[in-house]
């Protein structure tokens, strides 16, 4: 068993190009982090339990709040606001 973080995913802002947004802005994503986001590697979102996983570019930077369960997580393309919702136990594979 490990701790896992139990998460609201929202990306708020996407790599755009000549300044017309993408359509995944606004997108939910709801899943499970394995680890806090770490500065240039890419986030892995476990979405199912099947192993469906989303796994972002590379990290920036991430921005703490002064709400200890959010934070905003900046990639190489998107910006991500996190909404951590509860620590949990989960058999994870590994």
């Amino acid at each position: 068993m490990r701790y896992v973080l139990s998460v609201v995913a929202t990306k708020i802002r996407s790599a755009t190009r000549r300044g017309i947004p993408t359509a995944t802005v606004g997108c939910i994503y709801e899943g499970y982090l394995l680890a806090e986001p770490v500065v240039g590697r890419g986030m892995v979102l476990f979405r199912d339990p099947n192993g469906r996983r989303m796994i972002t570019t590379a990290v920036r930077r991430v921005l703490t709040t002064s709400d200890a369960h959010v934070l905003y997580v900046e990639t190489e393309n998107s910006v991500y606001r996190l909404s951590i919702s509860e620590l949990s136990h989960a058999a994870v594979a590994g």
